[in-house]
């Protein structure tokens, strides 16, 4: 009798390693489809045929390790007829639950690559930490969940009942014992190869995704759960500190080529007389990948923003380090790669060296304003810790402004108010004063306030090209990137205007690139990560600090602070973290490099941080890169390696200490 029960369960379990494999791979498939140029894979097909075979691999490990439990647990329980009896019963609604589970999955992790353009990593958990209720709205909005679960609800009742019909058919003779015995071992063999995911020394890893030098083949050769996986594990690591040893900062920094974490700005007896109020606003999504379809008058992406824009500082080889808001204000606002901090173990560790601290030991006023809730990531309790005198977020302005109550959003008021603000305290400030300024206006749900009178915005040839599939419409997400953009130039012309114009220094960059929007890898590879760097320095004191502009300067969010900084402190010591002036009139050739999660640009080109160590030259004077890949030189190597080491040392040894 235990063969006529265990041979219909072995059945069961080879269908479902097969159905759940085909699940992941059928994603795969879609995902293909979606986001691969098929211009892209010329000379690929060694490549592409690995994707598809290591893929695989993934998919069969995560089906042999769900199912690997159940085939230890169900040999012996099918040696009871009681037993069985219960396997019978639970064993097909298990199946479908596990079912249901890698479909959805799988199909989350269609959409999380449609929107960031990456499979599901650890940015992923930030998203928990963020407001959970808007987060659902958006995704209500933006994403079909409805269709999503009803596909995932669909293969578990195939799972389900295939696995009801195999359990509860009985074989027609039996097998000699040798035979059950020899497919019962071949079977435990296939699941836990299957979940080793190699029969060679080591088992399917980590470095076994990177197939290409093609990112997004590399992108979509882990399936959704394997990739949580990683996320889970990078997430335990982000949220880690430790102490660290003094020789590894050292070897850090020669490798990098740095002397040290710390620069002083020039001695200057001007600027220290008349140090100028500055204002730093971080951006939401306003990203160089939207940007670059401004059209003036046929798609006005700037507004009031555009003289200004024109005539100022703006460099646009220039990448947020971050690709996300949590990450980009940690790294920019902290010096953390961690984008935790604000809310993990070390919330209450005041850290040396970061903007707000070397602008309140220079004897300014530093304020925080935000038209979002600053609950979020704990910041309302995390900005004082840090030296912020003030925090003001969209509670602070519904009160002063009651009108903007009305045009709340699941993510704040509008971008408006918060200018606004800033625009009152420099009038009414009576000493230097540095604002930080981190907008959400320009984020799903895309809505703009209903007294804006918005400029032309068109779906042109290339808008269309570029637009990914979703539930907003794409004019009202142009509407919503020209209102962030029009409402900020609103105040950087106000400031100009005034007798704040000669003594503000005003910057200005986005957070990371603009969701929805398609790029073509390998040429759009930067383009796909860069935001522009905004500046505005009165010509006051651009008569007393030297400077030379060169607009193909490559650089990132490390370069902003001590740009600001030249600019406005004297004989002033900070942390730089590879940071540099950009306006400075010799560059420094060691700091002269951009660094985002995803990518890292020079002057020669970009170079992919996942995948193998290759590089791509710009293309002439643009943002994009030509397509045919070089080898990086070992120095490149070397520092690409050992930055984002040494961006993790220096957070451990100002949390920790140093051994």
């Amino acid at each position: 009798m235990y063969q006529l029960r265990l041979r219909p369960l072995l059945r069961a379990l080879l269908f479902q390693l097969g159905w759940l494999t085909l699940l992941l791979m059928s994603a795969r498939f879609a995902m293909y489809h979606a986001f691969v140029e098929q211009a892209q894979l010329v000379g690929k097909q060694d490549d592409l045929l690995r994707m598809w075979t290591t893929g695989l691999r993934y998919d069969l490990r995560i089906g042999g390790m769900a199912l690997a439990p159940w085939l230890v647990l169900a040999l012996p329980l099918a040696a009871s007829q009681r037993s069985w009896r219960w396997l019978q019963k639970m064993v097909p609604i298990l199946f479908a639950i596990l079912a249901f589970a890698v479909a959805a999955v799988a199909i989350s992790n269609f959409f999380y690559y449609q929107t960031y353009h990456t499979h599901i990593d650890v940015f992923a958990f930030g998203l928990m930490d963020d407001d959970t209720k808007a987060v659902l709205a958006n995704m209500w909005q933006d994403y079909p969940l409805v269709k999503g679960v009803l596909a995932a609800l669909i293969a578990a009742l195939v799972s389900g009942f295939i696995t009801k019909r195999l359990l509860a058919g009985s074989p027609d003779r039996r097998w000699p014992s040798w035979r059950l015995l020899l497919t019962t071992l071949l079977i435990v063999a296939v699941v836990a190869i299957a979940a080793r995911g190699s029969v060679g020394t080591f088992p399917l890893r980590r470095g076994n995704a990177q197939v290409s030098d093609l990112t997004v083949l590399n992108k979509l050769t882990p399936n959704g759960l394997i990739a949580i996986d990683w996320a889970l594990k990078d997430r335990r690591d982000d949220v880690s500190f430790s102490k660290v040893s003094a020789e590894e900062g050292k070897a850090l920094l020669a490798q990098m080529g740095f002397t040290s974490l710390d620069v002083t700005t020039p001695s200057n007896p001007w600027l220290a007389e008349h140090k100028p109020h500055v204002v730093m606003n971080l951006m939401e999504s306003f990203g160089s990948n939207m940007l670059v379809f401004d059209q003036p008058g046929v798609n006005d992406l700037l507004g009031a923003w555009r003289p200004a824009f024109a005539s100022d500082f703006v460099f646009r080889r220039f990448v947020s380090e971050g690709n996300g808001t949590a990450p980009s204000l940690a790294a920019m606002f902290f010096h953390s790669p961690v984008q935790t901090i604000s809310h993990s173990s070390a919330q209450s560790v005041k850290l040396s060296g970061i903007p707000f601290d070397v602008y309140k030991k220079a004897g300014y006023r530093v304020i925080f304003i935000s038209p979002g809730n600053m609950m979020w990531r704990n910041l309302v309790n995390y900005l004082p810790v840090q030296g912020v005198d003030e925090v003001f977020d969209q509670n602070a302005l519904m009160k002063r402004y009651p009108q903007s109550a009305k045009e709340l959003t699941d993510w704040g008021v509008p971008d408006e108010y918060a200018y606004r603000l800033a625009e009152t305290l420099l009038k009414e400030a009576s000493q230097p004063t540095f604002i930080s300024i981190l907008t959400v206006t320009n984020h799903p749900p895309y809505v703009v306030p209903t007294h804006y009178q918005p400029g032309p915005v068109a779906l042109t040839d290339e808008v269309k090209r570029h637009a990914e599939e979703g539930q907003i419409d794409q004019l009202n997400i142009l509407r919503t990137y020209q209102y962030a953009a029009d409402a900020f130039g609103r105040f950087v012309a106000n400031i100009k205007a005034s007798e704040l114009g000669e003594k503000t220094l005003i910057a200005a960059t986005g957070d990371h690139q603009m969701r929805r929007v398609r790029a073509f890898y390998p040429a759009e590879q930067m383009l796909d990560r860069a935001v522009p760097f905004y500046l505005y320095v009165p010509k006051t004191i651009q008569q007393h600090v030297p400077l030379r502009f060169d607009p193909t300067r490559a650089g990132s969010h490390k370069d902003i602070f001590p740009t600001l900084y030249t600019f406005s402190l004297s004989d002033t010591t900070y942390q730089a973290l590879g940071g540099r002036n950009m306006l400075a009139v010799d560059d420094d050739p060691a700091r002269a490099f951009g660094y985002n999660e995803l990518v890292w640009i020079d002057r020669n080109g970009a170079y992919p941080l996942t995948g193998k160590q290759i590089a791509y030259a710009w293309h002439n004077s643009s943002l994009t890169l030509n397509e045919q890949p070089l080898q990086q030189t070992p120095q490149e190597a070397k520092s690409i390696d050992s930055y984002p080491k040494l961006l993790r040392w220096q957070i451990n040894a100002r949390i920790k200490g140093i051994k």
